[in-house]
């Protein structure tokens, strides 16, 4: 089996159909898109780290009618393009990139890098999950449950793809950003960010069978870190799915009180929106990478706590549950055995003036939360989501 990513040195002037990032039975990707040039382009090439060209289908052309329809000056030029590589009995890293030669109006050529990527042999899980989210929104229940479920070994925490990332942000600040990065006729100037990147995923991918072996990777990692590095790890395992846990402002901030004490409340609170931020953003950047938003689904510690069944269905067919991991997964949900819970969970919620806290804290929660709250649909009172649903409705009969 074969993974695969690919880069894209400029946005605005490439575009590019084809997933970023994903696994390949064989070693052959095909890439389409299209790309804008000031000019003509004259050829296109794919090339290995060292220059030098390797074999590959390439086929563009020039696009008029897209030409018109993106409204492009008439210096500039659009064209298509498909391009195979293949790599036959590939046993290391294929890195490569893919070049065009451009020529401008006065007849003077430059090459363009379009594309840079890596095609990797890598031995994959047959089954990844990812469950993530805020502190003190479920993830260790749901965590339990899947672990349970899956029969596969699993650490209470992981926090590895996160250690991984802030290696690589290290790595980043020195090969591409360091003075001696800089100066052309030095290795590290010539060294593309694809192999620093293609390194630490094969590490990563290394860490976690050496413990989980090839069956289940299972990775439970509470936090802001860890929603951050979430593209990191869609690279790493292109296949995984992912379960975002969320829970109401009040609930989650009241519980971090508790577990964590020494924690000012305004910190507690920004934390909480923060989480949603960084969830938003890493989402958005999958979806790109991807080309679909079917790999993650998100729940709420309230239904898994208070509406068992709510949630078993979805999570099950994200899953793809067989009949008896979804009884095994259902039953844990519904029992008492609830790893890391500060209190009993409340199957009615509460009212923000009802969790004893000052006047003062409350203009703080409302002012930092509000926008929050509103994007997820929560409320204020004892109903926890701003519209009650038939369902809600019918509980409460």
């Amino acid at each position: 089996m074969f993974s695969y990513f690919i880069t894209i040195a400029n946005d605005d002037m490439v575009n590019v159909a084809t997933p970023s990032i994903g696994v390949l039975f064989k070693p052959l990707l095909t890439i389409q898109g299209r790309i804008v040039v000031n000019g003509n382009i004259t050829s296109v090439s794919a090339k290995n780290l060292l220059g030098e060209e390797f074999n590959a289908v390439i086929e563009y052309h020039s696009a008029p009618k897209l030409h018109q329809q993106m409204m492009l000056a008439p210096k500039q030029a659009v064209y298509r393009f498909n391009i195979n590589i293949e790599r036959t009995d590939l046993i290391d890293d294929a890195h490569f990139a893919v070049v065009a030669e451009v020529e401008n109006q006065d007849g003077e050529r430059d090459n363009l890098i379009i594309i840079e990527g890596v095609i990797q042999p890598v031995v994959l899980p047959k089954r990844a999950l990812l469950v993530v989210g805020s502190p003190r929104s479920g993830t260790s229940a749901l965590g339990k449950a899947c672990r349970k479920a899956l029969r596969s070994s699993a650490h209470g925490e992981s926090h590895v793809v996160e250690g991984v990332n802030r290696m690589l942000t290290t790595a980043d600040a020195f090969f591409q950003q360091s003075k001696t990065a800089s100066i052309s006729g030095n290795l590290v100037n010539a060294i593309p960010r694809t192999v620093i990147i293609a390194q630490q995923l094969t590490a990563l991918r290394q860490i976690y069978r050496l413990y989980y072996g090839d069956e289940v990777l299972l990775d439970k990692t509470p936090g802001i870190p860890m929603l951050e590095s979430l593209p990191l790890a869609l690279m790493a395992w292109p296949h995984a799915k992912v379960i975002f846990c969320k829970r109401r402002a009040m609930e989650n901030v009241q519980s971090r009180m508790i577990k964590f004490p020494k924690v000012a409340f305004e910190q507690h609170v920004k934390q909480w929106r923060q989480s949603f931020i960084a969830w938003r953003n890493s989402k958005q950047k999958i979806n790109k990478l991807l080309k679909h938003n079917q790999w993650f689904i998100e729940v709420d510690q309230f239904d898994m706590a208070t509406n068992t069944a709510s949630v078993v269905t979805p999570i099950s067919e994200l899953l793809a549950f067989d009949k008896r991991e979804k009884n095994v997964f259902e039953k844990q949900l519904s029992s008492d055995d609830r790893p890391e819970q500060t209190s009993v969970i409340q199957s009615r919620a509460k009212s923000i003036e009802d969790f004893g806290w000052t006047d003062a804290q409350i203009d703080i929660f409302k002012g930092i939360c509000d926008k929050e709250m509103t994007l997820q649909h929560y409320s204020y009172d004892e109903q926890y989501y701003a519209h009650t649903t038939l369902r809600d409705t019918e509980q409460k009969a």
